[in-house]
């Protein structure tokens, strides 16, 4: 089967253990989702959570994914506007 995802086994293990991913059975819904992709990514962070870290390159791998897509919808909690240093890096 197609595997898009499998370069980024180079972000390591501990990305990997963190990225799920689903199908859905387009016979039985909208025919338009062979089209589309949906990736959920871990917030962003800020404030001591980004002084800790992640323990994987997030910038590099918003860049793989900006570069294989058409679109990208950003989504923010509206009670955390918090642009960290972390965003705007990617």
């Amino acid at each position: 089967a197609d595997k898009p995802f499998r370069t980024l086994q180079k972000y390591g293990a501990s990305f990997l253990d963190k990225l799920e991913c689903a199908e859905v059975d387009t016979k039985k819904s909208a025919e338009i989702l062979d089209y589309i992709t949906f990736v959920d990514t871990p917030g962003v962070l800020s404030g001591e959570k980004q002084r800790i870290g992640r323990s994987y390159d997030f910038t590099g791998v918003v860049e793989w994914f900006a570069g294989r897509c058409d679109r990208i919808l950003l989504l923010f909690d509206a009670h955390k506007l918090d642009i960290s240093d972390e965003f705007q890096a990617a």
